[in-house]
């Protein structure tokens, strides 16, 4: 059995009333910047958008590749960064960034253009991946609440949904108005956003001494040291870079089903809701179903719904799309509770951003597969060819269980 380590590297002085009120105030400000964050506007027309300015969707693949390679490389920089220095610094500038994503699409009309801001989408990205989950445990960390992480990412995350149903409610008449409107409000969003973030009570914790390569290695040591941990890394970046893929084709997906452009708001909402609910049930959900079970779940979902995208039959579009967002409610919960408490604190963004760059790799290189096969053959092939990654993974998943993991399991 393989038990996950426990690291204490908070606050082990007596803090007085204003700090503790100060740091508590902290799961609120972090709940109201991703509430606001996650209204991107843009979420349920920003791909109809691209491809209505001219572009195939193998420029879209590589407009949104721009932010992959660019989270690739400053991904684990601003996790080191964030983890010798200040998480709250890093933060701040990916609201800048986001901000400046937004503001590009408003402006911008030529593919180069929107390369570059779905590259400041990357540093965006990069400057919060991992780095405000780190955060938001070592907060309950100084607190001594850490025990409640799963809750209060639970909660966090149900206030992005929130947050994406209000945004893709207004991100499709905005759009019908005007196709520039939502990257305008998602501007003032994220600027907002980046007000917010000066509000963070930095949390007193350990900071790493090591050099920036050492940093690196002893962050993948931590993985290492546990098979468990290391097989649920790589089989949820996977599982991640084939859910986003699939995520980049529900516009493209729904719109050659004959769904009306008007209703995409609509159905964003709707779908939403879905992602809402998984955050609610993660913990009766995973009361019953061990890790191994949540992998095969996620991969035979990934390997139907790619299926059920490629018959471009709109009810079942729908349904897929229900189904996969239900699931994705359980994605920063899951692997964030399980690396947390198994890192100490001043290696934690650094680890975190080692899993999310196994995962960027897994999608530049499949993204790219499926739209070259969608844009030299059909959006069916490339769909097919998405549900082969996803049952490769599934039966390579279930070899390597039964021969090395099957008496492990993750307490």
């Amino acid at each position: 059995m393989c038990k996950l380590r426990s690291f204490k590297c908070g606050n082990d002085k007596i803090m007085n009333k204003t700090e503790q009120k100060n740091l508590e105030g902290n799961i609120n400000k972090i709940c109201l910047m991703i509430f606001v964050d996650r209204t991107w506007f843009a979420q349920p027309v920003f791909v109809i958008f691209l491809l209505s300015r001219g572009m195939s969707l193998t420029q879209v693949g590589l407009i949104v590749g721009g932010s992959y390679i660019t989270t690739l490389l400053l991904d684990i920089p601003s996790s080191i960064w964030a983890d010798k220095y200040s998480r709250k610094s890093i933060l701040i500038l990916s609201s800048l960034a986001f901000t400046l994503l937004n503001v590009t699409f408003f402006l911008s009309n030529s593919f180069w253009m929107f390369f570059l801001g779905f590259c400041f989408n990357g540093i965006g990205t990069a400057f919060s991946s991992g780095i405000l989950s780190a955060f938001t445990y070592d907060t309950l960390l100084s607190l001594g609440r850490e025990k409640q992480y799963e809750e209060v990412q639970a909660k966090i995350v149900k206030y992005s949904f929130v947050g994406r149903i209000i945004g893709s409610a207004a991100g499709g008449y905005l759009y019908y108005v005007d196709p520039r409107l939502p990257f305008l409000f998602s501007a003032i969003a994220n600027f907002a956003c980046f007000l917010i973030t000066f509000w963070f009570k930095e949390p007193t914790r350990e900071k790493s001494i090591s050099k920036s390569f050492n940093q690196i290695k002893e962050g993948l040591n931590y993985l290492l040291e546990h098979k468990t941990i290391w097989t649920i890394v790589v089989i949820f970046s996977v599982v991640n870079a084939i859910y986003d893929i699939l995520l980049n084709y529900y516009q493209p997906v729904m719109q050659v089903s004959k769904i009306p452009l008007i209703y995409f708001g609509v159905i964003y909402v709707f779908i939403n809701i879905f992602g809402f609910l998984g955050a609610h049930f993660y913990q009766k959900i995973k009361s019953k179903i061990d890790w191994r079970g949540i992998m095969i779940a996620y991969l035979l979902i990934d390997f139907i719904v790619s299926l059920f995208f490629g018959t471009q039959i709109a009810a079942l579009v729908l349904f897929s799309i229900a189904l996969l967002t239900f699931f994705a409610g359980f994605y920063d919960i899951f692997i964030g509770g399980i690396i947390h408490n198994a890192v100490p604190s001043s290696h934690r963004a650094t680890t975190m951003s080692i899993q999310s760059q196994i995962y960027n790799v897994f999608f530049l290189v499949f993204i790219n597969v499926v739209n070259f096969s969608s844009d030299h053959s059909s959006m069916f092939v490339g769909m097919l060819v998405n549900a082969l990654i996803a049952l490769i993974a599934l039966l390579a998943f279930l070899k390597a269980s039964y021969k090395e993991t099957a008496a492990l399991q993750v307490e």
